[in-house]
C-alpha cells in the first residue's frame, strides 16, 4: 500500500501531465516551423559554444535523449548538415561533435519558435514570483534524479 496521500498522488500527477503535455506541444511546434525536433534542437544547445567541440559521451550526458540513441541522433544531423564530427589526433578513441554553420543558422532560427513556446506555453501563465518559487522547489528535486538517469553516468 501506498503511503502516498491522495493530494499528493494530485499534484503529481499534474506535474507530470504538464511536463509531458509541454514537451510535446515545444516538439510539435519545432517540427511544424524548422523540421528540427526537440532533441536536436537540444543538441544543438550544447554544442553552440563549443569551439572545441563536445565528446560524444559528455553530449550524452548532457543531452535530452537516451545515451543510446544518441548515435544515431547524431547520424542524421550529420546527415542533415547540422553537425559534423571528428577523431582528435591526440586521442584517436574519441569522437568529438561540432555544430557547423548550417546548425549554428538553424540552431538561431529555431530558437525564436522555440521561446515563443515558451513563452506562450509556460511562462505567461505563471507570474514572476510563481516561476521563482517552481524553480526553487524543483531545484532539489532536478538534483537527486539528475545521476540516477538511466544510462548517464555524470552528475553535471
Amino acid at each position: 500500500m501506498s503511503s502516498l496521500t491522495k493530494k499528493q498522488l494530485s499534484h503529481w500527477r499534474t506535474y507530470l501531465e504538464t511536463s509531458l503535455a509541454l514537451i510535446d506541444i515545444l516538439d510539435a511546434e519545432l517540427q511544424a516551423d524548422t523540421r528540427l525536433t526537440l532533441v536536436w534542437y537540444d543538441a544543438l544547445v550544447h554544442l553552440e559554444d563549443a569551439t572545441d567541440g563536445v565528446g560524444m559521451t559528455e553530449l550524452a550526458n548532457r543531452i535530452l535523449a537516451s545515451k543510446s540513441g544518441l548515435t544515431r541522433v547524431i547520424d542524421r544531423m550529420e546527415s542533415a548538415g547540422l553537425v559534423r564530427r571528428e577523431r582528435p589526433p591526440e586521442d584517436r578513441r574519441v569522437v568529438k561533435v561540432f555544430i557547423t554553420p548550417e546548425g549554428a543558422t538553424t540552431l538561431r532560427d529555431a530558437r525564436v519558435v522555440h521561446h515563443r513556446g515558451i513563452q506562450e506555453h509556460f511562462v505567461q501563465h505563471l507570474s514572476a514570483p510563481e516561476l521563482a518559487s517552481l524553480a526553487d522547489a524543483l531545484e532539489a528535486v532536478r538534483e537527486h534524479v539528475r545521476p540516477l538517469r538511466p544510462g548517464r553516468i555524470s552528475s553535471s
